[in-house]
């Protein structure tokens, strides 16, 4: 019984290290952006994908966040700007 176990396990680690990468979530994305206190629309998710775009590239987290709060309008204030990223990243980007 211990021997099935572990290769059930075994089999199950192997599957989700192979499973395709999760796809891009903008209704969960507009949800946690809203909730933060940013509008959810395009320029929002054209952010976020921006925010992802960064990641891709290597970008430190707090290098975007601080980009984003600097060079928006003066509405988003820098706790907007980790929602912000914070959405994307768990939403957007595969």
């Amino acid at each position: 019984m211990k021997k099935l176990l572990v290769g059930t396990i075994g089999a199950l680690a192997l599957g989700l290290a192979l499973a395709a990468p999760a796809s891009a979530d903008e209704a969960t994305f507009y949800e946690e952006v809203q909730a933060g206190g940013i509008e959810p629309n395009e320029a929002a998710l054209s952010m976020g994908q921006a925010v992802c775009n960064e990641i891709a590239a290597g970008i430190p987290e707090g290098t975007t966040v601080v980009s984003i709060y600097t060079n928006t309008s003066n509405d988003i204030t820098a706790e907007h700007a980790q929602v912000l990223y914070d959405a994307a990243a768990a939403n957007l980007c595969a």
